[in-house]
C-alpha cells in the first residue's frame, strides 16, 4: 500500500486491491505539468437512487499550479464534461478555496498543490445493469514558467447493488471527501448584505456590512471573482466605513474585457484566518447589480 496527500487529506490509494475495491479509483495518468490525473470514489457499488461523490484528483508537477473556476485575468479552469449512464446526473464542481497564484509575474487564482474537485453523482431509482461505468474528460491548464494545457479521458466502472445491499465504503477516502467540503467556501450569512456600484468603466466598488466584523482584520481581505469582473493582477483596496456596523468598501479594478453585461457579481471572499460565526476563512457572496448599471 502506499498513501497519498490531497490538500492535506490522506486518501489510500492500493497498488493492489482486492477485486471488489477496483472500482475506487480510476487508472492514474500524467500530462505534461500533472503528475497525476484521477477519478476516486468512496463507494465500492452504486445503490439505485441514492446519490455519491467522484472526486477529481489533480496533482501539478513542482512549481506549476493549476487554476480556480475563476481563474482571473489569465489562465483556464479545470472542465469536467461527464458522460454517464441513462438516467444518471452530475452536479456542479465543489471546488476547494482559491489562493493567489502567478503566471509570469500575473496575479490569478488557483491552487500551487494538489486539488481535489468533488462532483455529486445520481443515480437513477432503477438501474438494469449489474455494472455501470462513468466517464468523464477533464480538461485543464498547468502553469509554471509557461503553460500545458491538459486533456484526460478517465472511467470509473462500478457494480451495481442488489436491492437491500449497502456495499462497504472506503473510510479514509470518505474522510477526505468530508474534508475537502468541510473545507470548501460557506455561503455568506443572510444577515450580511453586499452592494457592488460600477463607479467608473474601470472601476467597482463593493459595500459590504458584515455584523461582528473585527475590523482590524479587514487589511487582509482578499476577493476572488468568478467571471473576470474584476482584474486579478491588480491591488484591492479596502476601507472601513463604519466599525461598528461592520460596514466596509472594497475597491476593484475592472478589466477592458470584464463580461459587458453581468447580472449578479459573485465569487469568494476571505478573510485569514477566519469568519465571525463561521469557522471558516472563506465564504461565497452573490448579489445583483442594480437594474440599468450595464446595457442589456
Amino acid at each position: 500500500m502506499k498513501r497519498f496527500s490531497i490538500l492535506g487529506f490522506t486518501i489510500l490509494a492500493i497498488v493492489v486491491r482486492p477485486a471488489s475495491l477496483k472500482a475506487l479509483e480510476s487508472e492514474p495518468l500524467s500530462r505534461p505539468g500533472i503528475q497525476r490525473v484521477q477519478l476516486v470514489t468512496e463507494v465500492s457499488g452504486v445503490v439505485p437512487g441514492e446519490p455519491f461523490t467522484v472526486g477529481l484528483r489533480l496533482d501539478p508537477a513542482p512549481e506549476h499550479h493549476t487554476y480556480w473556476r475563476g481563474p482571473g485575468i489569465v489562465g483556464v479552469a479545470t472542465r469536467l464534461d461527464w458522460d454517464l449512464p441513462a438516467g444518471f446526473s452530475a452536479g456542479k464542481i465543489l471546488w476547494p478555496p482559491p489562493t493567489p497564484i502567478l503566471m509570469a509575474g500575473i496575479g490569478a487564482n488557483g491552487f500551487k498543490g494538489p486539488a481535489l474537485l468533488l462532483t455529486t453523482i445520481t443515480p437513477p431509482a432503477t438501474i438494469a445493469e449489474k455494472k455501470v461505468v462513468l466517464k468523464v474528460r477533464a480538461s485543464w491548464m498547468a502553469c509554471s514558467v509557461s503553460c500545458n494545457p491538459g486533456l484526460a479521458d478517465l472511467t470509473l466502472a462500478l457494480p451495481v447493488a442488489a436491492p437491500g445491499e449497502s456495499p462497504p465504503r472506503d473510510e479514509e477516502i470518505a474522510a477526505a471527501f468530508a474534508a475537502a467540503r468541510e473545507a470548501s467556501p460557506k455561503p455568506a450569512p443572510d444577515s450580511w448584505r453586499f452592494t457592488p456600484r460600477l463607479v467608473a468603466t474601470d472601476r467597482i466598488e463593493l459595500d459590504a456590512v458584515i455584523p461582528g466584523f473585527d475590523v482590524t482584520l479587514a487589511p487582509s481581505l482578499h476577493f476572488f471573482c468568478d467571471d473576470m469582473q474584476i482584474d486579478s493582477d491588480e491591488p484591492q483596496k479596502i476601507e472601513v466605513i463604519d466599525a461598528t456596523s461592520g460596514k466596509l468598501r472594497l475597491t476593484f479594478v475592472r478589466p477592458e474585457f470584464a463580461p459587458k453585461s453581468p447580472k449578479v457579481f459573485s465569487g469568494v471572499l476571505q478573510c485569514p484566518p477566519a469568519w465571525p460565526g463561521i469557522g471558516s476563512a472563506y465564504v461565497e457572496i452573490s448579489t445583483p447589480w442594480a437594474q440599468g448599471t450595464f446595457p442589456e
